[in-house]
């Protein structure tokens, strides 16, 4: 989305990657995306190789009522594309903003368009044989990983470059500390300390998972003791207990919970320009 003027269902910098049978990501749904799709795969079919703009009034005419109006880049990706596509592939990964600066003509001025890019953070309570599991999977995932633990001595010596560990004698008081739109998973020694972080953590509105250890039991139990603390129901139900494939993994083994739950959280990610890009050289 390269200009965005009043009200519009995305930013400027939204995009989508579209290919001859999938889209990835979103320009705002509706007609819009429905008419940005039709062109992107009408411009694939007839090989074009050169971008272009097209102006969008957000009204009747596209079944919208957000009023404004938005102009969309449609940018045709191919080898000689490669450099500028690894680019935003690393931003994906490491997080940042980068602009874009694209020529549809020989005269006019360059088209700039800024993408962020927020790197995906999980955030685990406890150092136990799960935890520890955890790290391990999430060592080798393009992620950021936090490790939060009271207990010191329970962290290893070496962990994975991703990973940062978080010494903390009130684990819970860490909360604030996680970056919107992170997956948290809670797992700690102690019913008590799971009760206190994931309350605080049903406090927040902006946290993309919230997962804790636990059996069906366990999960009633903490729904029961999290409303009697004035939890909105609402929240509660973001509580996401047993964890690993939506509870169906029966394997209490640390590895195959870790791999389970990460199955699950990868799942959940949309799929990033990488993915797109590889897919398209396979």
């Amino acid at each position: 989305m390269a200009r965005v003027r009043g009200s519009a269902p995305r930013e400027e910098g939204a995009g989508m990657v579209v290919t001859a049978n999938t889209a990835e990501g979103t320009v705002g749904g509706g007609h819009l995306e429905q008419k940005a799709i039709e062109l992107a795969r009408e411009w694939l079919r007839l090989r074009k190789s050169t971008a272009t703009s097209r102006h969008y009034p957000l009204g009747p005419a596209l079944g919208q009522c957000c009023g404004g109006a938005v102009d969309l880049l449609f940018r045709p990706v191919n080898e000689s594309e490669r450099p500028w596509v690894e680019t935003l592939a690393h931003a994906e990964r490491a997080g940042g903003d980068i602009d874009l600066r694209t020529r549809l003509d020989g005269t006019s001025p360059a088209v700039v368009t800024r993408h962020r890019f927020r790197p995906w953070h999980v955030w685990v309570f406890g150092a136990g044989h799960v935890g520890r599991a955890l790290a391990q999977v999430f060592g080798v995932l393009p992620c950021r990983f936090t490790w939060v633990d009271s207990r010191d001595h329970e962290f290893p010596r070496v962990v994975a470059d991703n990973v940062t560990v978080l010494q903390s004698d009130h684990p819970q008081d860490e909360v604030d500390a996680i970056p919107p739109g992170a997956d948290v998973l809670v797992l700690t020694h102690s019913h008590a300390l799971d009760l206190e972080i994931v309350r605080a953590l049903m406090l927040r509105d902006d946290l993309h998972y919230i997962g804790m250890i636990g059996s069906a039991t366990k999960s009633a139990l903490f729904r029961r003791r999290l409303a009697d603390r004035g939890v909105a129901q609402e929240r509660i139900e973001m509580l996401h207990c047993p964890i690993g494939k939506a509870g169906k993994n029966h394997d209490k083994h640390p590895g195959a919970i870790a791999v389970a739950v990460a199955a699950d959280l990868v799942c959940q990610r949309p799929a990033t320009i990488a993915d797109v890009v590889n897919g398209l050289q396979q």
